[in-house]
């Protein structure tokens, strides 16, 4: 039993270090313990940080209450018995330490990992150890004392934010997104990673808006910011922005608020998108949009305007249906035309070759000469239903209505102007008529006004001749 009032105090185990029987072990009796052994273990007993005393050659093990919740179920059974019987999972581990100890060397680990039973089976644990021997009377050592400090929690904690480090920048590497970091304020750029379109920033960045926001979206971006800060809802927006290039571009970018424990707002971490490609694709789409509807509301006047003068003033309705056909074939010719080109534009030369192609009979009937030139598709159409209607004409009453009749079409371009000439020779003399049909204003009036310019019809004896001038600027492509 327990030397009176010794050890002083010390919780449990002070208790149980009175109360064991010692005489059992090695050390022998308390009463006769020396007064090395008695100091240090008044001093373990009375620190907060779990230690351990392992006392001559056996490595007898005394300890403090700190010490007994690392124990856990080993404990109190772990008081008084011999070190290497107590971790007999670890016992080269704890023979090493008695052995350096006892030669009067220390030993110090940082996280060692040593596999300890518990629960029933062998689990990693890792701990900071610190070891010293202790000298007895004689200035020999006698013992060796451990600080044993469980850092099993801080290394898991460790590794797994290590692990969510990695996973982080495998994320960014793998993404061609722009990642960011903002003080709580937005008053400074933390960190951002560019991905592929911006410049990297890797120190605080307090003039980050005049870095990269073009001056014309600032103000929208900031009033974005100042309701998200106050409201500590995630900011989304999308915005332009100046590339590592230099360029201007447009991102789509979004940034959640990160607290602390009190609920305090410490950054906040975003990330944006590149859609500077996909505004393109959408504005050009919906360009696209409002030029297919621009060119389906005139090709809806235009063929409204071929009906009505068409069935106006027609004597017959079967002619006037076929003459209607007709026209709308030439119209839809010469949109195929355009289609093939993406409505950028046409020759010239195609777009004449096809509208008369379907009237001749013969090739060698029709001449065409002059340099090509691209027309604009407004030009192509108007072209198109008049050479239509003279192609008609000329079969039906001159050149090519019988078998000797040619025409000769050509055009050239001077002084800024276009100049193109239907000539027919060959055929039934011509008289001039005594009224205008349709055919002739379409090409007369509805031409001309289309180009700009003057168009001219001339009912020579010898054959029709019609004359196109007009501007270049007005009928080529820009």
């Amino acid at each position: 039993m327990g030397e009176a009032g010794y050890p002083i105090g010390g919780g449990q185990l002070g208790q149980l270090i009175r109360d064991f029987d010692w005489a059992g072990t090695s050390i022998g009796p308390l009463a006769q313990w020396p007064q090395s052994l008695k100091s240090v273990t008044q001093m373990l007993l009375l620190s907060p940080v779990p230690i351990v005393l392992l006392w001559g050659k056996d490595g007898v093990m005394i300890y403090n209450d700190a010490y007994s919740e690392f124990a856990g179920s080993r404990h109190p059974a772990l008081l008084g018995s011999k070190v290497r019987e107590g971790w007999s999972e670890i016992a080269d581990f704890n023979d090493n330490v008695m052995r350096v100890g006892l030669s009067g060397q220390t030993l110090a680990y940082r996280d060692q990992e040593l596999a300890l039973q518990r629960r029933g089976k062998l689990e990693p644990v890792w701990m900071d150890l610190d070891y010293s021997p202790v000298l007895d009377e004689s200035g020999r050592p006698a013992g060796v004392i451990a600080i044993v400090v469980e850092t099993t929690q801080k290394v898991l904690a460790q590794r797994q934010l290590r692990e969510s480090e990695r996973r982080l920048r495998a994320f960014v590497e793998a993404t061609s997104d722009a990642i960011y970091r903002m003080n709580p304020d937005w008053s400074e750029l933390l960190h951002l990673d560019g991905g592929t379109f911006l410049a990297h920033a890797n120190q605080t960045l307090p003039q980050w808006m005049d870095t990269y926001v073009p001056a014309e979206d600032r103000d929208r971006v900031q009033d974005a910011i100042v309701e998200a800060v106050a409201t500590r809802q995630p900011l989304e927006l999308e915005h332009r922005v100046r590339q590592a290039d230099g360029s201007i571009g447009w991102v789509a970018s979004r940034a959640v608020p990160l607290t602390d424990e009190a609920g305090e707002l410490v950054e906040w971490f975003g990330a944006a998108s590149d859609i500077t490609e996909q505004r393109r694709t959408n504005e050009h789409l919906r360009l696209v949009i409002n030029e297919l509807n621009h060119r389906v509301k005139n090709t809806l006047a235009m063929v409204q305007a071929i009906a009505m003068r068409t069935f106006r003033a027609a004597p017959d309705l079967a002619v006037a249906q076929e003459q209607f056909a007709a026209r709308l074939v030439a119209l839809a010719q010469a949109n195929d035309l355009l289609t093939g080109e993406r409505w950028a534009g046409a020759s010239l030369r195609e777009a004449i070759d096809q509208a008369v192609r379907p009237h001749q009979h013969d090739p060698a009937r029709c001449t065409l000469q002059g340099a090509d030139v691209r027309i604009s598709p407004k030009t192509a159409l108007a072209l198109a239903l008049a050479m239509h209607e003279l192609s008609t004409n000329a079969v039906k009453y001159g050149a090519w209505s019988n078998d000797t009749g040619r025409v000769a079409i050509a055009w050239s371009v001077a002084n800024g102007q276009l100049r193109l000439e239907w000539r027919e020779r060959g055929g039934p003399a011509v008289a001039a008529p005594a009224r205008r049909g349709f055919g002739s204003r379409l090409i007369e009036r509805g031409l001309a006004g289309e180009l700009g310019g003057t168009v001219t019809l001339y009912f020579e004896p010898e054959g029709l001749r019609c004359t196109v001038e007009a501007p270049l600027a007005a009928v080529t492509v820009e």
